[in-house]
């Protein structure tokens, strides 16, 4: 390898900045494809026409994206945190006051049922995050061929 050792510190930051840039990069092309098939199903254009014109509607209206996106994000983040609290809670309560399970440490059960619960609820909310955008964008699409 020359200069670069794989043990040296000059290696591990341009591997930690690549691996960074390469995870940039494969979010970009997520969130810019996840609009490009929003626009394909709106205007039924080939895909890399979509694309751009989802691009170009996203800096268009950039202020309204990111503050949508960050309702959007606190919204599911909350709706998670709720759906897995409220099945730990009514599941340590089931495990308590019943006599069905002989559990002798409750929290275990409970903080599975919760992680299991708020994977779950993150798969659905993940289908409410897909349908605000592509309301966000027919609106926004509908706003600009009205004028």
């Amino acid at each position: 390898m020359g200069t670069l050792e794989k043990n040296s510190k000059l290696f591990k930051v341009l591997m930690v900045a690549t691996g960074y840039c390469l995870w940039l990069l494969e979010n970009c092309v997520k969130y810019i494809s996840k609009n490009a098939y929003i626009q394909v199903a709106l205007t039924n254009n080939h895909f890399c026409t979509s694309a751009w014109n989802a691009f170009a509607l996203i800096i268009k209206h950039a202020h309204r994206f990111g503050f949508g996106n960050s309702i959007g994000v606190m919204l599911s983040a909350f709706g998670i945190l709720a759906i897995a609290a409220v099945n730990g809670l009514c599941a340590y309560f089931f495990i308590t006051l019943t006599d069905t399970f002989e559990v002798s440490e409750p929290l275990a059960p409970v903080v599975a049922l919760a992680i299991i619960s708020g994977a779950i609820a993150m798969t659905f909310l993940s289908i409410f995050s897909f349908s605000s955008d592509a309301i966000l964008q027919s609106f926004l699409l509908d706003e600009e061929l009205r004028f």
